[in-house]
């Protein structure tokens, strides 16, 4: 054996056993996940990046179990012990998470857009970074003013002004002095067709900016008002009234001062 070949020969060796391990891991965690499909028992598991799209995981145990980055979209985990697991960066698009027990999990980054969390557990869990648009179900003890109204202006965003709408409110639930909530949930209701309470709600932001003595806002809000009856007038008296349409404008000019408004 010549000495190049001594010299390579611990590196070959020792890549070789990388690749073995790897795929020791690899199997393992195929097994696991075969074991969790099959007996819905895998506490402790180590389920990383796995793939179990569609599944009935309903009262599965999987307490502690590892599932970062795993694919868990449209899953039924209803009723499944997830306390203690590691679901960052996992993927639970639209999966049923509703009387799940995810106490103490930690769900940083993960995707739960559009699950169903009724009754859901979340004591301690840690929901840093966690994509939650359109959770159904959303308990309130996970939820704050700022993480409502965030997720209003994103619906609004998208034009999905009635899930909007329904955000706004449960903000306004809890914080009912807040006049950019108000004008926010003014625009909403414009757009689906409130015409009435889009005015009331205008004029209810309009009255709050004047106690704050926000000029800024007030004159928004006045803006917002005036401009709807405009609209309104205009749309009444037809297309030769020759009115122009104001709400362009302002419908660029709210969202952009509603985005830096922070609870």
């Amino acid at each position: 054996m010549g000495l190049r070949q001594l010299c390579y020969l611990p590196v070959a060796i020792l890549l070789s056993a990388a690749v073995n391990v790897a795929g020791a891991a690899r199997a393992e965690n195929l097994l696991q996940t075969q074991q969790l499909l099959s007996t819905r028992e895998c506490a402790y598991c180590d389920l990383s990046y796995a793939s179990m799209v569609y599944n009935n995981l309903s009262r599965a145990n999987l307490q502690y179990a590892n599932l970062s980055y795993a694919n868990l979209s449209r899953v039924n985990l209803s009723g499944a012990d997830l306390s203690g697991a590691d679901l960052s960066g996992a993927v639970l698009f639209n999966a049923n998470l509703s009387g799940a027990n995810l106490s103490g999990a930690n769900l940083a980054g993960a995707d739960l857009r559009q699950t169903y969390l009724e009754g859901a557990n979340f004591q301690g869990a840690n929901l840093d970074n966690t994509f939650l648009q359109g959770a159904v179900g959303l308990p309130m003890s996970v939820t704050s003013p700022q993480l409502l109204y965030d997720m209003g202006l994103d619906e609004a965003e998208r034009g999905n002004f009635d899930a909007a709408y329904d955000y706004y409110t449960r903000v306004l639930d809890l914080e009912p002095d807040t006049p950019e909530v108000y004008l926010a949930r003014s625009l909403a209701r414009y757009h689906v067709a409130d015409v009435v309470g889009a005015i009331a709600d205008a004029n209810q932001a309009e009255q709050l900016f004047i106690d704050q003595s926000n000029e800024e806002g007030q004159l928004m809000a006045a803006a917002l008002s005036q401009r709807i009856v405009d609209q309104q007038e205009a749309i009444a008296e037809g297309p030769s009234a020759g009115k122009p349409n104001f709400m362009n404008l302002l419908e660029s000019a709210v969202p952009l001062f509603l985005q830096f408004f922070a609870f």
